[in-house]
């Protein structure tokens, strides 16, 4: 038996069952609790880094995790939890502590269910495109001890972290968030700004030389300590800005000195600070700034050029990155908000998503070529092509990108690009890719958030082992063939069901029609009339339509099957509607409308298909 919440959970006998996408296909995959744990590797050691009024809490946290103690370090963004706790894994890595960390992902709002997914990835090695049974993961972990978890940038509630602590009972944690949310027995530590002296031993240090009250008032330092609200990046950002003023240059020139000359207050603000660093650019450095702020998503080092164009771009980190316009992070780089809103007021064209989609898509055929990018990333480029009215590039971008998307178990992520693709097809007037983003999409919606029943028809027909473009095209002609391809899959899809299905299927008798059935498909209507579904509202408002009149028939169902299969599908509607009104759609709220809706209209789709699949054995005439 599955316990706990089961929400879009597929339970298979005695485990819950998953799915994985591997090699081009969608593959179920093994119940955590029959998989096999990977070893965690020893805790990487980030490259030393001074810290400035910070040595004690290090020192802290680090005995406390060293005692068992889970730890969380709060406080708002900027102002060094990430150097706290990266200082914090140099010890551990220095006493061959084992553990995981987890980095936030672009476009993705941690929740419970998606850190179960990822923990679950990195203890079992599988990119988990379901959410993951709490039960049976806290089962299949019970025995592992010894293990460090750190995860950035967590913002989950009390009760989801109690839930954390609870499933992984023998691991530790290190969690960053802004604000307290860890249980006792645990230790959270409120992490502040720098303080003014902290503050004052940070710029000595990056300019060489001892402050004194002169020098501090040369530099506007009260000032600068004030716009710099005590976070240490901000401030690291103005020491390379003193630095690479004219008068630091001619001071350092004409030998050693010990004061500062004297600086302009107006030129103090950290966003004036970052555009002056940012035209000091070389330009293969200021191409990468613009692609981190065109695509709003950190890059490796090895998709700078095919990202920019630029074969120079390749090396740029390391100029960004002593100028404090970016931050690294285990080899990826994330443009600063100072150095994106520079960008910004310099009206520099952004990076041309036609370069971006080309560079990466001829980079992702490269044998022995790195690692592939960050989703999110490939779902920016799409928007990007999308906006410009590319359509034919659009289209084939999304068939190289979906796959990245699934394969990392982004599963939204792939949803979305699937709906970029099915627009820019029909914009484009392009019928096959069509149909081939029509199918992608719901076949993957159903392997992503349906029930036994959908999964099942999806698998059926999108998992075998054979090569997915010409499996997808064969598919494509026979539905053409067919007539109206939504319908064809809907009865493909019953099909399916139909034969593994363990419902007995009520039969007529001659023309007569099971009492309710003639209700039912009236209430259902036609599969492929069009409904206007761009919001939240417009989806709950036909899930309680279609749930009330469901209801109706059932009580007009004489034969005890029949009531319960379309009482059973009016509830499963009312708790859709449900879900939609308490959770929203899930895609935050930088997804553009025409994509919204179209996702949206595609969950519409989905809903209507499973009508027809759970009411179809006991009202065989329903599609007819």
């Amino acid at each position: 038996m599955v316990h706990g919440d089961v929400h879009g959970i597929v339970s298979t006998g005695d485990y819950p069952i998953n799915v994985n996408y591997v090699d081009g296909r969608f593959v179920q995959t093994q119940s955590v609790l029959e998989l096999p744990l990977r070893d965690a590797s020893v805790l990487a050691a980030p490259a030393p880094a001074p810290l400035f009024g910070r040595d004690d809490i290090v020192e802290q946290v680090g005995r406390e995790l060293a005692g068992g103690t889970s730890v969380q370090l709060y406080g708002a963004a900027g102002v060094g939890k990430q150097a706290i706790a990266e200082a914090v894994h140099r010890k551990l890595a220095g006493q061959g502590r084992r553990g995981h960390v987890l980095w936030p992902r672009p476009g993705e709002t941690l929740t419970l269910a998606i850190l179960y997914q990822r923990l679950a990835e990195a203890f079992f090695g599988k990119s988990f495109l379901r959410e993951v049974d709490e039960t049976v993961l806290r089962a299949a972990v019970a025995a592992v001890s010894d293990v460090h978890i750190t995860a950035f940038d967590c913002a989950l509630d009390g009760s989801d972290v109690a839930r954390v602590l609870q499933t992984f009972s023998g691991c530790t944690f290190l969690f960053t968030s802004p604000y307290a949310t860890l249980p006792a027995p645990g230790a959270s530590h409120h992490v502040q700004p720098l303080g003014r002296e902290a503050a004052i031993e940070l710029l000595s240090s990056e300019l060489g030389l001892p402050l004194g009250p002169v020098g501090l008032q040369h530099l506007q330092f009260d000032h600068v300590y004030r716009m710099s609200e005590g976070k240490p990046q901000r401030l690291f950002q103005y020491a390379q800005f003193i630095k690479g003023s004219d008068r630091w240059r001619a001071g350092a020139a004409r030998g050693p000195h010990d004061q500062p000359p004297p600086v302009d207050p107006d030129q103090l603000s950290p966003q004036l600070q970052a555009e002056a660093l940012a035209v000091a650019l070389s330009e293969p450095a200021r191409r990468v700034l613009v692609a981190l702020t065109t695509f709003g998503t950190p890059l490796a080092a090895a998709w700078f050029a095919p990202v920019t164009g630029d074969p120079q771009a390749a090396s740029a980190g390391a100029e960004l990155h002593d100028r404090r316009l970016v931050t690294r992070r285990y080899g990826t780089y994330q443009i600063t908000e100072e150095a994106a809103s520079a960008v910004r007021s310099q009206n520099w064209p952004p990076t041309s998503a036609t370069t971006a989609a080309e560079g990466l898509s001829s980079a992702l055929t490269t044998a022995d070529g790195p690692p592939p990018p960050e989703p999110f990333l490939l779902l920016s480029i799409a928007r990007a092509l999308y906006d410009a009215q590319e359509w034919a590039l659009t289209v084939r971008f999304v068939k190289t990108a979906a796959p990245i998307a699934l394969t990392a178990g982004r599963g939204q992520i792939a949803l979305q690009l699937y709906a970029l693709g099915k627009i820019a097809a029909t914009r484009g007037g392009r019928p096959g890719d069509l149909d081939y983003y029509t199918l992608a999409e719901e076949h993957t919606r159903n392997v992503l958030t349906g029930d036994r029943a959908a999964v099942a028809a999806a698998l059926a027909v999108v998992s075998a082992p054979v090569v997915p473009t010409a499996k997808i095209g064969n598919l494509i002609a026979h539905l053409t063939k067919l007539g109206t391809a939504k319908l064809a899959v809907a009865a493909g899809a019953a099909a399916v069901v139909a034969a593994a299905a363990t419902v007995a299927v009520v039969a007529a008798s001659g023309p007569d029609t099971p009492a309710g059935c003639a209700e039912a498909k009236q209430a259902l209507g036609d599969l492929n009339a069009t409904q206007d579904t761009r919001v939240v509202q417009d989806l709950v408002g036909q899930d309680r339509k279609v749930a009330a009149g469901l209801s109706a028939a059932a009580a007009k169902a004489t034969d005890p099957k029949v009531r319960s299969a379309i009482q059973t599908r009016a509830d499963q509607r009312n708790n859709a509607a449900d879900t939609l009104e308490r959770n929203g759609d899930g895609l935050g709220g930088d997804v553009h409308p025409d994509v919204r809706a179209n996702l949206l209209g595609g969950q519409a789709l989905h809903e209507r298909l499973q009508d027809r699949i759970t009411i179809r054995p006991v009202c065989p005439k329903l599609l007819d």
